[in-house]
């Protein structure tokens, strides 16, 4: 069920127009409202029926959950917060040979995780302005797995064009470093798995989590065996912090 409660849509409204390079007079243009009714949504001062919220997430290329949560009482538990100890991940995999690394930014927005992921960078330190790819979306979890929900905005509508990504929460709240696997897409639009490891901090040295960046022997077995390609979770003594 929607999140009724949720009286700050007007302000997610507000960072969702922002962030697609949209002026208040170019939203109201779009949506057949003046500037000053779009202000005035913004504001909360006026509150936009059904066919118009409809209309402005058609605009800004979001959905209706995005300005108001689903509400989670329900017999099955989720939950939308961050549960690393850091606001931004460092994520790598392979393409072809080439170790690729993207920055994954989390924010937390009333009952809701927002992520913003810069998909192939080549300086950490400049990774908003030079990135290949850029994706935003949501973080979901539970104790013992998380999702990122990603599209990336700039497509246009051009093509669908969203991606993945499964990761592994450890059981110990002291961890560095977990592994997941990411659901894209090839250059020519082709779904393609690939798996790789997220950390809170950079990594320079990645000798030993080439088994965890690569497709092993073990992997091919026990695809051959289950038909199956499972993320292991059977070796995290060295996913955890030296003490």
């Amino acid at each position: 069920m929607y999140n009724l409660k949720n009286y700050n849509y007007n302000k997610l409204l507000t960072e969702y127009r922002k962030s697609r390079g949209l002026t208040l007079e170019n939203l109201g243009n779009k949506i057949g409202k003046t500037k000053s009714t779009v202000s005035k949504y913004e504001s909360g001062e006026i509150i936009p029926d059904i066919v118009t919220l409809l209309e402005i997430c058609n605009v800004l290329d979001i959905s209706l959950e995005q300005l108001f949560p689903l509400s989670t009482n329900n017999s099955f538990h989720h939950s939308s917060n961050n549960p690393f100890k850091s606001n931004k991940l460092y994520l790598y995999y392979y393409t072809e040979n080439i170790l690729i690394t993207s920055i994954l930014e989390i924010s937390q927005k009333d009952n809701s995780t927002f992520v913003k992921l810069y998909n192939g960078v080549k300086n950490i330190s400049t990774y908003a302005s030079e990135t290949a790819y850029y994706y935003e979306g949501t973080l979901e979890c539970d104790k013992t797995i998380g999702y990122l929900n990603l599209y990336n905005p700039t497509s246009q509508g051009t093509q669908l064009e969203k991606l993945q990504i499964s990761f592994i929460i450890p059981w110990s709240e002291n961890f560095e470093i977990t592994s997941f696997f990411i659901l894209a897409l090839t250059p020519n639009s082709i779904p393609i798995v690939k798996k790789g490891i997220m950390s809170i901090n950079p990594i320079k040295d990645f000798s030993h989590y080439q088994e965890d960046l690569k497709i092993t022997e073990e992997d091919i077995n026990n695809l051959k065996t289950t038909n199956a390609w499972i993320l292991e979770n059977k070796k995290y003594d060295h996913f955890f912090f030296s003490k």
